[in-house]
């Protein structure tokens, strides 16, 4: 089936020649970076790697666009079930016992007994009160925070800008360095697709807009038809619809692309156990199958 492509993620461990071309051997079609992660400088010299090692394939970099996420943090805190853990929306605090988050509005937005997710939604605080920008809740799950996670808010309609200062820098990066595609967080709605697009001053990159959320189901088919291709993020997704609803909403938004003849990439846990194992379970190799 040669419409179907694969999208291989690399990351500091796997940006050399040697895995490039063992990547490109077992068929990686395209490759991906994440915008959230490392350096531009990283990033510049990882793209001008790929083009040398592997001059025709496309280049997929995501931005961060309205995702919530952990700053980067000069002591990860770990907890056990009860434990009490200050997630923050203070950027500038240097106290290692809060957590800062990068959303201004996170303690207007959150009230006593909701619950805030992290990392996909492995982990779970229930807020227990709110002092200042300061939200002081209870771990409902064992694990650890760490720098650069994502936050969700489920049910919780976000305030940032749809498009962040941020992005207007990623988006010129991408432009000045010729990637090809540009993924694009949480979006909700053709008027943010527009409004990444407008900042291409070139014809590149094109609009890759993941669907994530409630706002961006709601709106999906403006969404799909305004896009040059959808990625579904299966970890946000799960964790804003719930886990059990994912399968029938991939289809639903597989459905929706080719109505549009709109390119869909799946997303999240393909071959997850293969971090540690050697083989797939056959519940992923039935994933991808379903998938394909």
């Amino acid at each position: 089936m040669d419409h179907i492509k694969i999208v291989a993620t690399i990351g500091p461990v796997s940006s050399n020649p040697k895995a490039l071309k063992q990547f490109a051997e077992a068929g990686m079609n395209v490759v991906r970076l994440n915008g959230s992660h490392n350096t531009l400088d990283w990033h510049r010299e990882t793209i001008a790697l790929i083009r040398r090692e592997l001059c025709s394939m496309p280049i997929l970099m995501d931005i961060p666009g309205r995702k919530i996420r952990t700053l980067t943090l000069n002591q990860e805190p770990a907890f056990d079930v009860g434990d009490k853990i200050i997630l923050t929306s203070d950027v500038k605090t240097k106290d290692t016992n809060r957590v800062p988050v990068n959303y201004e509005f996170l303690h207007e937005d959150v009230s006593i007994g909701d619950t805030i997710m992290a990392d996909d939604g492995t982990l779970r605080f229930l807020v227990l009160s709110v002092s200042g920008r300061d939200i002081i809740c209870r771990a409902e799950t064992a694990g650890k925070l760490r720098s650069r996670k994502g936050i969700n808010l489920p049910g919780i309609s976000l305030r940032t800008p749809l498009v962040t200062p941020q992005d207007q820098k990623l988006m010129e990066f991408l432009t000045e360095n010729e990637v090809d595609f540009a993924g694009i967080s949480f979006v909700e709605s053709k008027e943010h697709v527009d409004k990444i697009r407008a900042l291409k001053t070139k014809e590149w990159p094109r609009i890759v807009a993941k669907i994530e959320n409630r706002g961006g189901l709601t709106c999906m088919d403006e969404i799909v038809e305004a896009s040059d291709a959808i990625m579904i993020d299966r970890g946000d997704l799960s964790v804003e619809t719930g886990i059990e609803s994912v399968a029938l909403l991939q289809k639903q938004i597989l459905s929706t692309g080719k109505k549009y003849c709109t390119p869909v990439i799946v997303a999240t846990e393909m071959l997850h156990t293969m971090i540690d194992n050697p083989f797939p379970t056959k519940a992923e190799i039935s994933d991808i199958s379903n998938a394909v």
